[in-house]
């Protein structure tokens, strides 16, 4: 679970770094987003109405978690001295991170039954060992690469020289 969750961070603020940067609207932690909303919707087997009450409460959530995960990042990259204090600040955002989701779970299981929200959580965790296994974050850091290098900037026309194993070893080049 550790693990997913690590990945899950990974990933938003991986994609969040992405979306700030990008000018032409298209923004990739929103898709990621959407298809994320999607595939736990169709996997819980949430109805339309189900799906309206709940989302924006899971939306609300992710929001939370993502603002706790940014300032733990922030303050571990930052962190030059002082240390047993940055462990406390630590273990102070992790403890809202367990009430953020204790308030979730409460206020979902209100929104759906107990058990639809546990199939939320399940298919949560099933899309994010699934976009790891079959490298969607891969395919969406190829976009991203693509979109920095822009249109016909590709390695030749930025006049690099193509390296290969045998240009090294000719004395001649």
């Amino acid at each position: 679970m550790k693990k997913i969750m690590l990945a899950l961070l990974m990933a938003v603020v991986t994609f969040s770094a992405y979306a700030d940067g990008k000018k032409d609207g298209h923004n990739p932690f929103q898709e990621f987003a959407k298809r994320q909303e999607k595939a736990i919707i169709d996997e819980a087997l949430l109805s339309e109405k189900q799906a309206e009450a709940f989302m924006p409460i899971y939306r609300e959530y992710k929001k939370s978690l993502f603002q706790l995960g940014r300032q733990k990042y922030e303050l571990k990259k930052n962190s030059r001295d002082n240390f047993g204090a940055v462990l406390s600040q630590l273990a102070d955002i992790e403890k809202k991170e367990a009430e953020v989701k204790k308030n979730f779970y409460e206020k979902g299981a209100n929104a759906i039954t107990a058990e639809k929200l546990f199939r939320v959580i399940r298919a949560e965790d099933r899309f994010h060992h699934d976009m790891l296994k079959n490298g969607m974050h891969q395919q969406n850091r190829n976009k991203w690469n693509q979109h920095r290098k822009g249109p016909g900037k590709d390695r030749k026309q930025r006049g690099a020289k193509p390296s290969s194993p045998d240009s090294k070893a000719d004395p001649s080049r």
